[in-house]
């Protein structure tokens, strides 16, 4: 079902691939739409105990895109990526997994996914602040959740 990196020379480890994951400060969604049309949104996510996590608003194209469940791809970057002069080529790591989407539905672990997400985006966060402030936000934004299927790592070093 899923083909071998081409150059396995690049591979990484799933290890570092899962790093990757969880480093990378943002990741792109990809899915297809009822229509056929291919759809990618890049969304501020989490990789936690082996899935990936990310919040949207309860409405919009990607919301009712993925709120049925289905496959998805999900890619992410390292954040040391950087152009090597004169070599025609970029130092990177990045990461690809491929898996099933669902809405997180029990609302006590929506909130803890959420104050996870707000921790990542902001670590100087207090609990108490980081809970106002997914209290305050939680009637109009849900979190997915990709169960990971595949996942695969590639870069220069």
């Amino acid at each position: 079902m899923f083909t071998e990196l081409r150059r396995a020379d690049k591979a990484k480890t799933i290890s570092e691939a899962e790093d990757i994951l969880a480093g990378s400060p943002w990741g792109t969604l990809a899915l297809t739409l009822g229509d056929g049309y291919p759809y990618s949104v890049p969304v501020s996510h989490i990789y936690h105990e082996g899935c990936i996590y990310f919040h949207s608003a309860t409405a919009g194209q990607k919301y009712e895109a993925l709120r049925g469940g289905g496959k998805v791809c999900f890619s992410a970057v390292g954040e040391q990526t950087r152009i090597l002069p004169g070599k025609f080529t970029v130092d990177y790591a990045s990461a690809i997994a491929f898996g099933q989407i669902s809405l997180v539905e029990d609302k006590d672990e929506v909130i803890r996914l959420l104050e996870l997400i707000t921790q990542k985006y902001d670590p100087t966060v207090t609990p108490e602040s980081t809970s106002a402030y997914t209290q305050a936000h939680l009637a109009r934004c849900c979190v997915f959740k990709i169960t990971v299927e595949h996942l695969t790592g590639k870069g220069l070093a």
